[in-house]
C-alpha cells in the first residue's frame, strides 16, 4: 500500500479502561456454563445472596458496571469472580492494572477500594519482619503490606528500611509472572505514587536500572511512569541522554510517553525530550532498533512542538519504517484496512460470535496487535487473557504465525509474540519455539520469540534447550546486540525452570560463553525466599 504524505501526527485512540473492564465482567456472565446466571435479573438475585452487598444493587447497576457508564468498583470486581467460579483477583489484577495506567479521578477511587488499609498490629510488623529478614509473602501479603504502607497508621523509619522494602519487592516483581506479576507491580506502584514511600522507591528504581545485569530492566525503568515527583523525571531522562542499555532506553521511552500524557515533566525536562526524540528520528536511517523509533514516534502526539517542527519530525519518522510511518500516519501499527483485515480474522475463529460484546472484543483484539503504545499492548493481553476468550485467541495468534509471510515479517510477528508472552499456553509452545531456531527469520522475529518462551506454559525437551542455547551463544565478540539478547536467552532459560541446565551448558564450553555465564550469575545468585515468593 503507498504510503501517504504525513504533515501532523494522528490522534492514538483507546478504550477507556472502565469500558474495558465493564465488557471483561460481561463476558464472563453472558458466557457463564449456568443459564440462570447469563441474564442480569439472575445474576442480580445472585449477587445479593451476599447480605454485605444486599441493598443497591439491581440488574440496571450491573449494566451500567457492564457497559462502562459508572465505573466499577474493586468489591464488585471480587464479588464477580466469585460468583463465575474464577481464582481471587484473576479479574481485579488486570483491572487495577488498566485503571493505575489510565489514571484519573474514577481510577483513583477504584484503586482506593473501600476496603480501607489495614491496621497496624502483628501482622503488619510480621509482614514487615518478613520483607527485611529473607521470609515468604505471598502477593496477599504485599497487597495488605502496601496498603498499610501508604493508607495505614503506620510511619515505617528511617528511609533505608523503605529503600529496603522497595527493592525486595522489586525483585519479586522482576521474577514473578501472570496475577503474581500483576499484583506485585501494582504494590509497587502504590509506593511509588506516596509523598513518603516514593522518593526511596525511585531511588531503588533508579539506582537498578544503572545495573546492566540486572533482569527486568523494561520494567523497572517503566515504574518511574506512575510518579510525578522530579526525581523519577530526572532518571527517566538519564536513561535517555545517557541509557545503561538498550533495554534501559526503550524503557524511558515507553515510560516518557505516559509522563507526557500526565505532564509530569517540567518545561525544561520537556525540552530535554524534544532533544532526544529530535536524536532519535531525524535520520531516517539511524542504527535505532525499530522499537525505539515507534516509541519516539509515539511521543511525537503530545510534544509541544510547533508545526513545523512536528511536520518535519513526522516526515522524519514516516521514513523509518512502515510501522513508525503508521504511528505517525494512522496512530496504529498498520494502516487501517490492514488492521481491520486483521482483527476480523482472529475474530472469525472463535467458536461463537461474542454479540453484544463484540465491538469492544474487536477494539480489544485491535489494541493487541496495533496500538502503537506497548502499554495498551500489554494491558489487551491481559484483560483478554483473563477474559472467555483467551485460549481461542492465542490458538488464532499462533495459526497467524505458521504463515511464513507473517513470520518473517518483522511488524508482524513481534506484536504477536508479544501478545503471546502473556496469551500463550502450552498449545502455542511448539510454534513459538520453532521460531527461536527457524533460519532466515529478522533478528527481531527470532529473539521476540526467546522473550514470548519464556512465559509459555509447558515445557520442551534438553536437545531443544542446547539447540537454542548454541544458536544465541554464537554471536560474534563485541556484537553490538549480544548482551541483550544473551540476557533474554537466560531469562528464558530462568523462566522456563532449567537454570541448571543452563549451568550445565556454560560449563561444557566455557571459552565460548563466558558472557552467558555472567548473565546467569544474576539469576543462581538470587535469594531462594526471593524466587519463592515470586511465585505466590
Amino acid at each position: 500500500m503507498a504510503r501517504t504524505a504525513v504533515t501532523r501526527p494522528a490522534f492514538i485512540r483507546w478504550t477507556p479502561w472502565q469500558v474495558r473492564a465493564g465488557w471483561l465482567l460481561r463476558a464472563h456472565r453472558t458466557r457463564h456454563r449456568d443459564p440462570a446466571l447469563r441474564g442480569l435479573a439472575g445474576f442480580a438475585r445472585a449477587y445479593r445472596e451476599d447480605w454485605r452487598l444486599a441493598g443497591g444493587v439491581s440488574p440496571s447497576s450491573l449494566s451500567r458496571w457492564e457497559n462502562g457508564l459508572v465505573p466499577v468498583t474493586a468489591a464488585a470486581v471480587l464479588r464477580y469472580e466469585y460468583l463465575v467460579g474464577l481464582a481471587p483477583y484473576s479479574l481485579l489484577a488486570p483491572v487495577q492494572t488498566i485503571a493505575r495506567h489510565e489514571g484519573g479521578p474514577a481510577a483513583a477511587v477504584f484503586l482506593r477500594g473501600n476496603r480501607g488499609a489495614p491496621q497496624a498490629g502483628p501482622r503488619m510488623e510480621a509482614l514487615l519482619d518478613r520483607a527485611l529478614d529473607s521470609g515468604t509473602l505471598t502477593s496477599t501479603d504485599w497487597d495488605d503490606l502496601t496498603r498499610w504502607a501508604v493508607g495505614g497508621d503506620g510511619h515505617v523509619s528511617p528511609g533505608r528500611v523503605r529503600g529496603a522494602v522497595a527493592r525486595r519487592l522489586l525483585q519479586e516483581t522482576m521474577v514473578a509472572d501472570g496475577v503474581s506479576w500483576m499484583r506485585r507491580f501494582e504494590a509497587l506502584s502504590r509506593l511509588m505514587t506516596d509523598p513518603l514511600w516514593g522518593p526511596e522507591t525511585i531511588s531503588v528504581c533508579a539506582g537498578v536500572a544503572q545495573q546492566p545485569d540486572y533482569t527486568g530492566l523494561i520494567d523497572t525503568v517503566c515504574l518511574l511512569d506512575a510518579s510525578p515527583h522530579p526525581d523519577a523525571g530526572r532518571a527517566v531522562l538519564t536513561q535517555l541522554t545517557d541509557p545503561t542499555t538498550a533495554d534501559t532506553r526503550y524503557g524511558a521511552l515507553l515510560a516518557a510517553a505516559r509522563k507526557v500524557r500526565k505532564r509530569h515533566f517540567t518545561a525544561g525536562q520537556t525540552r530535554t525530550l524534544v532533544n532526544v526524540v529530535d536524536d532519535l528520528l531525524a535520520a531516517p536511517h539511524a542504527p535505532h532498533p525499530q522499537s525505539a523509533v515507534e516509541a519516539a514516534a509515539v511521543l511525537l502526539h503530545g510534544l509541544p512542538l510547533s508545526a513545523k517542527h512536528a511536520e518535519r519530525l513526522a516526515a522524519s519518522a514516516a521514513n523509518h519504517s512502515p510501522s513508525a510511518h503508521a504511528v505517525v500516519a494512522h496512530g496504529s501499527l498498520t494502516d487501517p484496512v490492514t488492521a481491520e483485515v486483521t482483527v476480523s480474522r482472529i475474530l472469525a475463529r472463535l467458536d461463537d460470535a461474542p454479540g453484544r460484546t463484540a465491538s469492544v472484543l474487536s477494539a480489544l483484539v485491535g489494541e493487541l496487535l496495533h496500538h502503537p503504545v506497548t502499554d495498551v499492548r500489554l494491558h489487551a493481553a491481559m484483560l483478554l487473557q483473563a477474559s472467555p476468550y483467551g485460549s481461542q485467541i492465542a490458538a488464532a495468534l499462533a495459526t497467524e504465525l505458521r504463515h511464513p509471510a507473517t513470520a518473517r515479517t518483522e511488524d508482524r510477528a513481534v506484536p504477536i509474540l508479544y501478545a503471546l508472552r502473556v496469551l500463550g499456553g502450552p498449545g502455542q509452545r511448539a510454534v513459538v519455539a520453532g521460531l527461536t531456531l527457524a533460519p532466515g527469520l529478522p533478528t527481531g522475529v527470532s529473539v521476540a520469540a526467546v522473550h514470548a518462551l519464556a512465559h509459555i506454559g509447558g515445557s520442551s525437551p534438553e536437545s531443544y534447550w542446547r539447540a537454542v542455547f548454541g544458536k544465541y551463544t554464537r554471536h560474534p565478540a563485541g556484537a553490538a546486540d549480544q548482551h541483550g539478547d544473551l540476557k533474554r536467552l537466560v531469562y528464558c532459560f530462568a523462566m522456563g525452570g532449567e537454570l541448571n541446565l543452563l549451568t550445565r551448558l556454560v560449563a561444557e564450553e566455557q571459552a565460548r560463553t563466558a558472557s552467558a555465564r555472567h548473565l546467569s550469575d544474576w539469576w543462581t545468585g538470587l535469594d531462594r525466599h526471593v524466587r519463592d515468593s515470586a511465585l505466590q
